[in-house]
C-alpha cells in the first residue's frame, strides 16, 4: 500500500520499528596522497622550498616530467585500501611557445619555376639532374629531388650542389649509388632550405607588423627566419609572412585588413609575390628522435597537401600550444588496475589522469593560448577509480609527464647551461606541478 494512503500516525510507526524505512549508507574511509614534482629534490631535507633550476644542496639535476620518489626507507602509505583516484591537480604550463622541440620546418622553392626534371646520370661520386634551366640554383645549395627509381636504384633524395651549367646540376652522391648513364625521367628538384625559428614566447597579431620592436609576432619571426636563410636568401628576400590577413590578389605583396570574398582568416599567409616565379611550399621537419612530434609545421597548420605556389595559406587550426593535453602517468600505482586505458591515437598507456590545457573560464583568443604560461587548476567531479591490492603498501613511483604524441614533456633545450653564470640547469622553462588522490578503504 503506498505510504500516500496510510495515515500519518501509522506512517509514523513504520518508522520508528524500521518497517518500510530508509537504509543507512556511511561513506568509506578515505584518505589523502598528495603528490608534488618538487618533491624529486627533497632527499630528506627539512625545507619549504628548493629552487628548481639549480635543484637543492647537491641533489641531482632532474627534469618535473620524469623523476622518481624514493621513500627513504618507509612506504607513503601502508595498505588497508582498495582504491585510489586522483581527486585534484595544479599543473604549470611553462614551456615557450617554440623552443628546440618544435622550432623547425623547411621551405622547398624552384627558382623561376624550374622545378621538372628530365634526366638523371650518375659517375663515380657525383650525381648529374637535367632540368630546362637551372638559373637560380647556386653551388652550396641543398637539393631535394623526387624521382622514381630507375632500375631499382633509389634516386629520391637530398643532394649538395657542388656546381652547375646552364641545364645541369652536378651533385655529391650521399645515397651510394651505382654508376649508370643518362637516363630520361620525370620528377622533380626544389631547392631546401631549414626554418629555425628562435626559441620564446609568441603571439598572432592580425595586422602586418614589420617593426623588430614586435619580435613576438610569430608571422613576422616566422618571415624573417625564412629571409635569413642563407642558401636560398637571394630567393626570397621578399618572402612574407601575416596572420588573419587574407589574400588580395597576385600585384598586392602586402595583405590588407580587407573583406576578401572565399578568403581564409584565422590562418597563416604566406607569400614570395615580389618574385612570383620562385614558386615554393612547406614541409615538416622529422626529429630522428622523435618522428611524431609536433613541430613547427604543425603548429603554424600548414596544409600536408601544398599546390607548387608563389603563395601558401595554413589552415584554421593554428595553436601556439604544442599539445592540447598532457598524461600524467605513474606505472607503480596503477599497475593493480585490470581494465586498461586507451587512445584513438596510435599511442596507448595507462595513466592517473590526463589535463587538457585550458583554464577554466578561458574567454580569450583561443589561437593565442599558448604564447604565455598557464596555471591549470583542475578538480574532477568523477575520477577515475584505480584498483588496489589491500595488503599493498604505496612505496617508491616514478612519475612520467607524456604530450599528446606519446612523448615525455621536454623543452629538448639539454642538460644544464654555462658552468658559472647563469648557474647550471636542467630544463629550467620546466615548471613543477602537483596533484592529490583520493585513497579509500573500499
Amino acid at each position: 500500500m503506498p505510504l500516500a494512503n496510510i495515515s500519518i500516525e501509522r506512517q509514523l510507526h513504520y518508522a520508528e520499528k524500521g518497517e518500510q524505512g530508509g537504509v543507512d549508507i556511511r561513506e568509506p574511509s578515505t584518505a589523502l596522497l598528495g603528490i608534488s614534482s618538487i618533491d624529486r629534490y627533497r632527499q630528506g631535507l627539512n625545507v619549504p622550498q628548493i629552487n628548481p633550476i639549480t635543484g637543492g644542496l647537491g641533489s641531482a639535476l632532474s627534469s618535473p616530467y620524469n623523476f622518481s620518489l624514493t621513500t627513504l626507507g618507509q612506504n607513503l602509505m601502508t595498505g588497508f585500501f582498495t582504491r585510489l583516484a586522483v581527486n585534484e591537480v595544479q599543473f604549470r604550463w611553462t614551456l615557450p611557445t617554440i623552443t628546440e622541440r618544435n622550432n623547425k620546418m623547411y621551405i622547398y622553392i624552384a627558382p623561376n619555376a624550374n622545378f621538372a626534371l628530365t634526366a638523371v646520370a650518375h659517375s663515380g661520386t657525383t650525381t648529374t639532374f637535367t632540368l630546362g634551366s637551372t638559373t637560380g640554383y647556386l653551388a652550396g645549395q641543398t637539393i631535394q629531388v623526387l624521382s622514381p627509381d630507375i632500375s631499382g636504384r633509389v634516386v629520391s633524395g637530398t643532394y649538395l650542389i657542388a656546381s652547375t651549367t646552364p641545364t645541369t646540376l652536378v651533385c655529391n652522391d650521399p645515397n651510394g649509388l651505382p654508376d649508370f648513364a643518362t637516363t630520361a625521367v620525370s620528377g622533380n628538384v626544389f631547392v631546401r632550405g631549414l626554418i629555425v625559428v628562435p626559441d620564446g614566447w609568441y603571439d598572432l597579431y592580425n595586422q602586418d607588423i614589420t617593426s623588430l620592436s614586435r619580435f613576438g609576432n610569430l608571422a613576422l619571426a616566422f618571415q624573417t627566419a625564412v629571409r635569413g636563410i642563407t642558401e636560398i636568401s637571394s630567393l626570397v628576400s621578399g618572402f612574407l609572412c601575416t596572420y588573419n590577413l587574407p589574400y588580395q590578389g597576385i600585384n598586392n605583396s602586402t595583405p590588407v585588413s580587407v573583406n576578401a570574398v572565399g578568403q581564409p582568416y584565422n590562418t597563416f599567409f604566406a607569400s614570395n609575390l615580389t618574385t612570383p616565379s620562385n614558386v615554393f611550399f612547406f614541409g615538416r621537419y622529422t626529429d630522428p628522435l622523435r618522428p611524431n612530434a609536433v613541430g613547427l609545421f604543425e603548429m603554424m597548420a600548414w596544409n600536408n597537401s601544398q599546390l607548387r605556389s608563389a603563395f601558401q595559406y595554413s589552415s584554421p587550426n593554428v595553436s601556439l600550444l604544442s599539445t592540447p593535453f598532457v598524461d600524467i602517468v605513474c606505472d607503480q600505482l596503477t599497475a593493480n588496475q585490470s581494465l586498461k586505458d586507451a587512445d584513438s591515437g596510435d599511442i596507448s598507456r595507462t595513466m592517473l589522469c590526463r589535463v587538457f590545457l585550458t583554464p577554466d573560464a578561458f574567454t580569450g583568443n583561443m589561437a593565442n593560448l599558448g604564447s604565455n604560461p598557464i596555471l591549470i587548476h583542475r578538480t574532477f567531479p568523477f575520477p577515475k577509480q584505480i584498483k588496489w591490492n589491500a595488503n599493498q603498501p604505496i612505496g617508491n613511483l616514478q612519475f612520467q609527464v607524456y604530450d599528446s604524441q606519446g612523448y615525455l614533456l621536454s623543452t629538448m633545450e639539454g642538460l644544464s647551461g654555462a658552468p658559472a653564470n647563469p648557474p647550471n640547469y636542467f630544463d629550467s622553462d620546466q615548471g613543477d606541478w602537483s596533484m592529490t588522490l583520493l585513497v579509500s578503504e573500499v
